[in-house]
This record gives C-alpha cells, sequence and structure tokens, in this order.
C-alpha cells in the first residue's frame, strides 16, 4: 500500500519554483550591523531560543543490477539513463534547474549569507547514492556539464568557514549509505551503511574528519539504532519532536488530529507536561508538542539485553511542524515568538528547522537565497541566535543523566504515515484479497520485500563469516577497485536493495523490483562461498511486527480508515509475525514473552529491557509460532504489479496470535534456532493490552458501543441475528432515515444487494434489522450508511458479530455407501466413475471402492485452490502427488479406511465423514475442517497398487500415464453459491488505472461491471472527502472514466478511487504529483 512517495525525483516531489532570485552583500551587512546591535535588544536571554537547519539531499540508485559497463557493482544515474534501464525519468530528474544548483551551490549561497551572525550555520545530509549518481554525471560531463566534475567544491569551500568556535558553519551529518528504513533493518546491514557512507563522504567533503551527528532517513529512529550509532563515532542524532512528544506519560492523543495510531502505553515513559503547543499544518494532520520539552537536547539510551549496559546518545529534536512550514514559504519568527516566553535559559530551546533541500518550494533559490537570510535576520533581530548543531552542544550539551525515551516513527511529512510507530509507509501489514488484514496468511508488496531481503542478507552475512575476512567499506562502495572480494561485491548490491523509495513506490513504474534485483545480485556473488565452510551463523530474523498496535486500545490513521474522536475500538488480541531465513535451514521460532508485575517501564530501570529481567517482570514463557513459505509471486493479482524478476530466495514467515491477555504490560521478543543450534535473538520490544475490545456480548444483548446493538449477543448458524442502530452516538446524521445496513457474513461474503432499510422504532429510538444467517456462517459482518454516501464503518474496523457452533450443521448427504441421488458425475476413466458435488459448506465424493478393482488402494483427495506444490504419493505409494489438504484412503486387504489430513495424520470428526458400500463416498465439511469455504475445490481418485511403494494403476480424471498424480490431473468442482452472476448475488466490479501512478495531470481509469448494475467512482482525499466523483449511474460492462486533477484542484498527495456496486467495493490508491 502507498501512502506518500519518496519521490524518484528527490526525497520528495518538487515544485516549481518561480519565486525571484534575490540576495546581495547588502543582505550580508545588513546582518553584521544587527550582530553588532544585538547587546542592545530588549528580547535578550542570557541563553536564548537558537535555530538552526538540516537540509536533507537524496537520489536513489535507480538501477541497483550489475553494471553492463563495468561488469560489477550496480549502476550510477549515467549508465542508468544512457542504457535506459529505469523506467523513471531520471533526465528530468537530474536535469531540473533548481536541483542543480541544491546539489551545487545553493546551501553554500545560503550560508554565506548568514556570515555576519558569530555562529550561523547549517547542515546538510548527502545519502551515498547521490553523492555516487552526481560523480557519475560529473564525470561524464553530462549534458553539456551540467554537472561539474568538482560538483562538491562549494560544500568543501563553506566547510571551512567557522563559528566563532572554530566549527564548521556547513556540517555534512552521517546518513545511511542508500537511504534506508533503519530501524527496520538487520543490524549488520545498518553498521554497513554507515561505515560505507562514512568511505564515500570521505572522497565527496576531502577530510577525514567527518561529522559527529546523524540523520536518519525520513528521520525514522529508534533507540535500537544507539549501540551502532555510537560504535560508528557518532555522538548525537535527529529525531522528529514528535516522538518525544508521544512518548510524554499525558501526550493528548486525538486520533483525528494525529492520523495514526496513539502510542502505545509502554511509551509513554517521559514526565508528564504541563503544556503542549498545537500546530495544524497543510499536510492535514494538527501537532501536539510540550514546550519546552520537545524542543531542548536530552539523551537517549540502550539497554543491552544480555548485559544490561546503557549505550547513550544525545538527541536533537527537529521541529516537525515548524519545518513543514519553513519549507513551505518565506517565514518568520511567529512560531517561535508564540513559545519562546516557556525559554528555559538554563537548557535553551533549540529549533531546528529539517526538512528536503531538493524538492518543493525549499529546494529553490528564494528559499536558499531569500528565506534563510531573511529568517536569521529577524530570529536575530529578536534575541534568537542562529547556529549550528555542534556549536549549540559544545555550549549547551546534553545532561547525560536527563535520559528521555523516544517513541519508534519518523517525521510528519509521509502522507499516509504521519509518524506512525510502525513505519507503515514502508511497512504494510499482510492483507487478503479483499484487503482487509490477514497476518497468518496476507500478503503485502512492502513485507514481500523484507522477506526477499532478509534472506539475502542472512546469506551474505553467513559468506562473511566463513570468508573470515572483514569487509572494506572503500571496495563495497566501489567494487571494481582491485582486490574486491565476493562478500564485499555481496555487500554492494545487498546494500542497494534496502532503499526505501523502492518500498515506498511499491507498485509504481519499475519499483516493485528492485529490492529482487539488488538481493539476487548479491547472492549470486556470495553463493559459492557458502559451500566452502562451517555455517556458524544464526538465522536473520526481521524485526517482529504487531497489530493492532495497540491491543484492546485505540486506532488511528490509514491502517483503520481516519476514524475520528479517540479513535477505532482495538481488540486485545494481538498478532506478532517476523520473517526469518537461514542458510542452513531454520528449524524453531517461538514467541517469547513475559507480563510486567505492576505494568510500569519506568526510565529509571532497566529490568523490562535485560533477558535476566528482576522482580519486577515475571519469568518467560515460549509461544511456538506457525511458519509459512511466503509466497513470491503475485498473489493477490494486483494490476499495477509486475514482476518481471523474481527472487532467487525468499524468507519463510513465523507468526504467533495472542490473547487472553487485559490490563497488563508484557514484554516479548523472537528467538530463532536454525537446524546446527545457531541462534538468534530479537530486540526485546514491549506492548501494553488494554482493557477495551472491539468485539461486544454479554446478557442478552451484544454491544459494539452505543450506537450498535445486538441479539442474541451469540447467534447461531441458520438462526437470526437482530441488529438495532441509534444515529445520535453513530457516525451518521442525527435525522437520516431511513438507515441502511450493509450486511454480509464471513468476511463480507453473500453480501445483501442492494442495502437493506432499517426498521424505526419510536419507543426505543433506535433502528432494527433482523438478518437470517446461512448455515455455513461462522461470523455476520456489517455497517450503517443514509443511502447517499454517508457511512458508519466504527471507524474502519466493521461490526463483526461471531456465529456459535457453525460445525453442528447436518451435511445434506447421506453417508450409507450408497451414490447419493443429484450427486453428478464429473469424470470417467478405465471404466470407473468419480462423482463430486460441492454447495460452498458441504464437499461430497464418491468413487469406485476396492471391490471393484483387483489389489489396489483407494484414495479420494482434496484440495483447496490456494493449496499448491508438489509431494511424495500418500501411504508411501511411488512417484508424486500435487499437494493436497486430505483424503480419504480405503485399504484393499482390509476393511479399513478413514480421512487423513495434510500431514498423513487421521482424523476423526463430524466434519469428516465417510461409509463404504456400492461406492467409496465421503462429505467434508470445508468451513469446519479448514476455517473457510473457498468457491471451489480440486478433487482427484487414485489408485495404487497395495505394497509400500506400488505405483499408481488408476486415476480420475485420466493422466498422462506417468505415475504422477500431478496438479493439471485433477478436476476443479465450483460451488453454485459463488457463481460469478448468478442469480440473487452481488454484480462483480473491478477498476484498473490505465495512467502510470504516480498521476502528474490526467487520470485514467476502467470500471468494468459483470452485469448491468447501478455503480459510483469517486475519489477521496486521506482524510476521506470525496474531491471528485467520476461515474454515477447505471453500467455495464467496460467504461473508461477520466479526470483532469489540476481542473479539479487537487493538491499534490495521497487519493483513493473507490469504485461501488452491488455492495463490493474496490479501491486503487493514486498519489498526484505536480
Amino acid at each position: 500500500m502507498r501512502l506518500r512517495l519518496q519521490s524518484q525525483q528527490g526525497a520528495r516531489y518538487p515544485a516549481r519554483m518561480t519565486a525571484p532570485r534575490m540576495m546581495s552583500a547588502l543582505g550580508s551587512r545588513l546582518l553584521a550591523a544587527l550582530a553588532l546591535l544585538l547587546p542592545l535588544a530588549s528580547a535578550v536571554l542570557a541563553a536564548p531560543v537558537h535555530t538552526s537547519y538540516l537540509w536533507h539531499m537524496h537520489q536513489p540508485i535507480y538501477w541497483p543490477d550489475r553494471s553492463t559497463w563495468y561488469g560489477v557493482g550496480y549502476e550510477t544515474a549515467n549508465e542508468t539513463m544512457a542504457l535506459a534501464h529505469s523506467q523513471s525519468d531520471l533526465f528530468s530528474i537530474f536535469n531540473k534547474d533548481d536541483r542543480i544548483h541544491d546539489y551545487q551551490d545553493y546551501p553554500r549561497s545560503a550560508v554565506q549569507s548568514v556570515l555576519g551572525l558569530p555562529d550561523a550555520g547549517a547542515q546538510v545530509s548527502f545519502a551515498g547514492s547521490l553523492i555516487q549518481n552526481l560523480n557519475s554525471l560529473g564525470n561524464a560531463g553530462w549534458n553539456g556539464g551540467r554537472y561539474a566534475s568538482n560538483w562538491w567544491q562549494s560544500y568543501r569551500d563553506a566547510m571551512n568557514w567557522s563559528t566563532s568556535g572554530g566549527r564548521r558553519r556547513l556540517d555534512p551529518v552521517i546518513v545511511s549509505m542508500h537511504h534506508p528504513i533503519n530501524p527496520l533493518c538487520d543490524e549488520v546491514v545498518f553498521r554497513r551503511m554507515l561505515q560505507v557512507q562514512k568511505a564515500v563522504m570521505v572522497g565527496a567533503w576531502g577530510s577525514s574528519t567527518l561529522s559527529k551527528g546523524f540523520f536518519p532517513a525520513e528521520m525514522c529512529f529508534s533507540e535500537r539504532l544507539i549501540p551502532v550509532l555510537r560504535s560508528e563515532g557518532i555522538e548525537w542524532s535527529i529525531v522528529p519532536d514528535l516522538h518525544l512528544a508521544r512518548a510524554c506519560a499525558n501526550y493528548p492523543a486525538a486520533a483525528n488530529l494525529d492520523n495514526c495510531d496513539p502510542p502505545n502505553r509502554a511509551d509513554q515513559q517521559n514526565p508528564t507536561q504541563a503544556y503542549y503547543n498545537t500546530q495544524s499544518i497543510s499536510r492535514g494532520i494538527t501537532t501536539r508538542v510540550p514546550v519546552p520539552f520537545a524542543q531542548q537536547v536530552h539523551t537517549a539510551q540502550w539497554i543491552d539485553p544480555t548485559t544490561g549496559q546503557a549505550s547513550k546518545l544525545t538527541v536533537v529534536p527537529a521541529a516537525n511542524a515548524m519545518s513543514w512550514n519553513e519549507g513551505y514559504g518565506l517565514y518568520g519568527t511567529g512560531e517561535i515568538d508564540a513559545i519562546a516566553a516557556r525559554n528555559d535559559p538554563a537548557k535553551p530551546m533549540f529549533i531546528l528547522f529539517a526538512h528536503d533541500g531538493d524538492n518543493d518550494w525549499a529546494g529553490g533559490n528564494s528559499y536558499f537565497l531569500q528565506n534563510v537570510s531573511q529568517f536569521s535576520s529577524q530570529a536575530a533581530g529578536k534575541g534568537y541566535e542562529p547556529t549550528t548543531i555542534a556549536e549549540f552542544l559544545a555550549d549547551h550539551p546534553a545532561d547525560t543523566s536527563d535520559v528521555v525515551h523516544v517513541e519508534d516513527g519518523g517525521w510528519v511529512n509521509a502522507d499516509g504515515d504521519f509518524g506512525s510507530p510502525q513505519f507503515i509507509n514502508w511497512n504494510w501489514p499482510l492483507v487478503n484479497a479483499s484487503g482487509q488484514f490477514d497476518i497468518a496468511n496476507g500478503w503485502a508488496e512492502d513485507e514481500r520485500n523484507w522477506a526477499v531481503l532478509t534472506a539475502a542478507t542472512n546469506r551474505v552475512l553467513t559468506a562473511e563469516q566463513m570468508s573470515g575476512a572483514t569487509p572494506d567499506p572503500l571496495r563495497i562502495a566501489e567494487p571494481t577497485r582491485a582486490g574486491t572480494t565476493p562478500v564485499e561485491k555481496g555487500w554492494c548490491y545487498l546494500l542497494a536493495g534496502h532503499e526505501s523509495g523502492a518500498m515506498y513506490y511499491g507498485t509504481s513504474l519499475d519499483f516493485e523490483i528492485k529490492a529482487t534485483l539488488a538481493a539476487n545480485r548479491a547472492v549470486e556473488a556470495v553463493d559459492p562461498i557458502l559451500t566452502t565452510g562451517v555455517d556458524r551463523t544464526a538465522p536473520t530474523v526481521w524485526l517482529p511486527q504487531r497489530l493492532p498496535w495497540n491491543p484492546g486500545g485505540k486506532g488511528g490513521g490509514s491502517l483503520w480508515h481516519y476514524p475520528g474522536g479517540l479513535g477505532a475500538d482495538m481488540t486485545q488480541d494481538f498478532w506478532v509475525w517476523t520473517f526469518a531465513y537461514d542458510v542452513s535451514g531454520v528449524d524453531t521460532v517461538v514467541l517469547k514473552y513475559r507480563l510486567d508485575v505492576d505494568g510500569q517501564n519506568p526510565i529509571g530501570s532497566t529490568q523490562n529491557e535485560t533477558f535476566a529481567g528482576g522482580p519486577e517482570v515475571g519469568a518467560w514463557q515460549s509461544f511456538p509460532m506457525t511458519r509459512r513459505a511466503f509466497p513470491t509471486g503475485n498473489v493477490l493479482n494486483d494490476p499495477s504489479i509486475n514482476f518481471s524478476v523474481l527472487p532467487q530466495y525468499m524468507s519463510e514467515e513465523f507468526s504467533a496470535h495472542v490473547s487472553g491477555l487485559s490490563d497488563k504490560l508484557v514484554d516479548y521478543y523472537v528467538e530463532a534456532r536454525d537446524r546446527l543450534g545457531n541462534v538468534r535473538t530479537s530486540p526485546i520490544q514491549h506492548v501494553y493490552i488494554g482493557t477495551g475490545t472491539a468485539t461486544g456480548g454479554g446478557g442478552s444483548t451484544g454491544s459494539g458501543g452505543p450506537a450498535v446493538r445486538w441479539s442474541p449477543p451469540t447467534p447461531s448458524a441458520g438462526g437470526t441475528v437482530t441488529v438495532s442502530y441509534d444515529a445520535v452516538p453513530g457516525s451518521l446524521p442525527d435525522a437520516t432515515s431511513p438507515v441502511r445496513i450493509h450486511i454480509g457474513h464471513s468476511g463480507w461474503t453473500n453480501i445483501i444487494t442492494p442495502d437493506p432499510a432499517m426498521t424505526w422504532n419510536p419507543d426505543s429510538l433506535r433502528w432494527y434489522y433482523t438478518y437470517t444467517i446461512p448455515s455455513n456462517a461462522t461470523q455476520v459482518d456489517f455497517v450503517f450508511n443514509n443511502g447517499a454516501g454517508t457511512w458508519d464503518n466504527n471507524g474502519g474496523a466493521d461490526w463483526h458479530v461471531t456465529v456459535a457452533n457453525p460445525c453442528t450443521s447436518t451435511p445434506p448427504f447421506t453417508m450409507d455407501g450408497t451414490l447419493d441421488a443429484g450427486v453428478p458425475a464429473v469424470a470417467t476413466c478405465g471404466g470407473q466413475t468419480l462423482y463430486a458435488k460441492y454447495d460452498g459448506h458441504w464437499l461430497y465424493l464418491a468413487g469406485p471402492p476396492v471391490a471393484a478393482t483387483t489389489n489396489l488402494d483407494h484414495f479420494l483427495l482434496v484440495a483447496r485452490p490456494t493449496t499448491t506444490g508438489t509431494r511424495t504419493a500418500p501411504w508411501g505409494k511411488a512417484g508424486t502427488s500435487a499437494t493436497w489438504d486430505a483424503f480419504v484412503g480405503s485399504e484393499n486387504d482390509n476393511t479399513f479406511y478413514n480421512w487423513f489430513d495434510a500431514a498423513e495424520a487421521q482424523v476423526s470428526a463430524s466434519s469428516h465423514r465417510k461409509a463404504v458400500g456400492a461406492v467409496l463416498e465421503a462429505c467434508l465439511d470445508l468451513q469446519c475442517g479448514f476455517g473457510s469455504a473457498p468457491s471451489s475445490v480440486k478433487v482427484a481418485f487414485a489408485g495404487y497398487g497395495t505394497a509400500n511403494g506400488a505405483a499408481l494403476s488408476l486415476q480420475i480424471p485420466c493422466g498422462n500415464g506417468d505415475g504422477n498424480l500431478d496438479a493439471n490431473e485433477w478436476l476443479t468442482v465450483n460451488s453454485p453459491l459463488l457463481d460469478v452472476g448468478g442469480p440473487g448475488l452481488p454484480p462483480r466490479a473491478s477498476l484498473a488505472l490505465q495512467t502510470t501512478n504516480p498521476v502528474r495531470h490526467a487520470l485514467a481509469a476502467t470500471l468494468v461491471v459483470a452485469g448491468e448494475h447501478e455503480a459510483t467512482v469517486d475519489v477521496l482525499d486521506v482524510n476521506g472527502r470525496r474531491v471528485a466523483e467520476l461515474f454515477a449511474g447505471m453500467t455495464t460492462g467496460t467504461r473508461t472514466l477520466t479526470l483532469d486533477t489540476r481542473a479539479q484542484g487537487m493538491d499534490p498527495g495521497v487519493y483513493f478511487v473507490i469504485a461501488r456496486s452491488g455492495g463490493e467495493q474496490v479501491t486503487r490508491r493514486v498519489v498526484v504529483l505536480r
């Protein structure tokens, strides 16, 4: 899912800069004069508010495949353009006038304009990939020499200008080499990113004296990064002020203002604050940041879980809301003036404007050559002190005893992410084909990338261990150098595959294959080494993920469809999942968890942070995680995905569903062991499980909040449930009449259409509807609407009522060894017939009994449509078979026959029934046996000789005679309940984008509706507001829809195109650019 594009054109898509280019030597002389007058300013404080800048510059490696020109290492910009390998428009990206100056001279000019102030300056961050791209263009004289071979010279000049304390006026801070989302990376990957970045920076900036500061890409920070940062010589990091604020005990969370999940109580370790400054920005978020706490530098720490030792780092908060406003227009001191009175002279506030320096208005000459000098002049006149981070920390070092907690998360700039603690713009959870979260069986393009990278990381790490040599960072950066090893080549590609933009863009252009391209080349380089040594490397385990973020609490933002108020109710049950891979094979993966004694995790105690724990926490408990072979292909059939390259290796998914806890603080981590006994543990994480729940019940009426009730609280399949709704506490307008219910069952199947009107009861002042529950239902699903496009969907969570005893239904077939009447013959071979019937709940099969053949064991085999692969034949017979989910085996030499499951264990349950007589017959309740009833099922009959290892002698349908029961030799039996276009069923609608995504001007989409039905197609913004109606009315077949986004006045950002027809909804996400 794509919720903000981390631009192919830079760290964000730029606006066209048209403001006049202004700045002269006069400006510098005025600043100098102001500096002389500063002692007379009435606003001067002993330690006033300080200000500074961070300008972030980035371009990725657009084609991380092996270089055609050099035969080793990935392509940089000049080669990719020359060979037209990338679908991105690199010429426009690198040829934009403002960007050419951003990368070569604007920052120098901006700093030069404030030299009249004693300490004024700025920080800049250049990702190493951008440095390599610029080197390639400059050395080639690209496009008439638009980039000089010494493009970096103006930066070197500005680095030589000093503050009053002798520190650089322009400080190129360290950023990870390929702009990854660092908190989601393997620890060694993060370390290599820093090492290679530093090697590249030495060459670019001409000095081995590097900054002590760090800027995390997308400002995505976690305290897990601290030990690696410190070991690599980094002393301070920029962090979002928002994540200091959200970690305060009394943070005023509000879903309609935060636009992401509220903080989990486990993270709210910082002291209660007296005042929160509220600021709304055009991105669509309102920040509440405590003053002066979130404008002061502090110390953050990471506790080693084994030793209990603390690694400490100075954290420098960036003013997220102010940064946004400062980067989008001429900016004065007004927002600082509003909070300056709260400054503490003993611990002064530091206002850091941190944003992209190569995009939007902040990437233009009006920003660098006008805004910077004008603001600095005005700030100095108010008594504030423009400075640099290094100078400020030298004058006002962070107190190492002032330890605070920084919640995980990035800056608020990311549309749709808004600082989510899960980094959802690069980490969307697993979903099913309907878009509903499905951790156990779902898929997502973001997560697939992490599964690919986790596998490749383990192979490179294992090869490094077997080689016995520490890789050279410079040779990783430049693998054409003499002596480069296969491991160094592997690291070169692997690091490039972690580019955050590939996950942010997702399915746009060719971004879905970037991580795979890099990972495949990485393993190609190192695989020969893996046959030469002993594997002593533990499994690689991706950082365990959790959904929901706040079990028993509230959810917000795009994950839950932007609910209002405090947010949508979340269940107390939650999922933990991860990916794991090992060259020697993963043996076991276990979720370890323990309960905190008092529900508190104070910063002053480390017991929750160590494996050893103490009296404040309970003992560790183990919970085996369920493994799954994670799909490599486009399993959701997303038309915007083109996997033209598939990964060589893929991690397995491991998941656990945690339930039964309430009002508890839980510590947890994952332990993975490979088949050689090597063990890896993930970091210890924490979650507080609240007392709320999204499911109701109790008494004679179920409750889904004050607006919704149902009776009985736990209805039965085949019975009825009466649902009532009150619009006053609900989300629909109070005067809605009638209220309509949108209702179906078992994950939104068989939705009633059109939406029934509910009945008003003037005595109870509520609307009522009674629903007859199908016999195969496992839950009833419903939401409400006013029939005119306004919905109440429980804040995006919908309402779901569990149906009791779905497995007690009586099969519509008789198990007596006689073929049931009305069951059709579906295949015949060798004079024998297979009969089958599937009603969408129960499957009936009948084939010949063993008495009808000579010396053959008989099998009736069943597989769901999603079951794939090949395995050995049943009961140790010869040959192979397509993988089954269940089968009935009947033995020739005696009267034994029974059902068996996928592992060939016998099954004796009411959902699995069988009989033998004139036929071998069986019936299977797929809903109960497999947890869901698919729309079709695959079946086959097989007869094998009676001996172990005996050959296949009879199969129905007929096969190709090779002795194997191949997948294409099975028969598919469909459910009549789910035939597309069947009577009384909702129409199937599809919506496909015809223009490239992102969209710059014209949007085109194709709507296809099976049959003639009413349909609507709307465009909504990220707040759920309709901005355009593309179609409304009766339609059939294919219809092309277009929209002029400029004429519609659509601002750049993320939008949703939503088609609705017959109770179905299809959504496509679109990014509109300038």
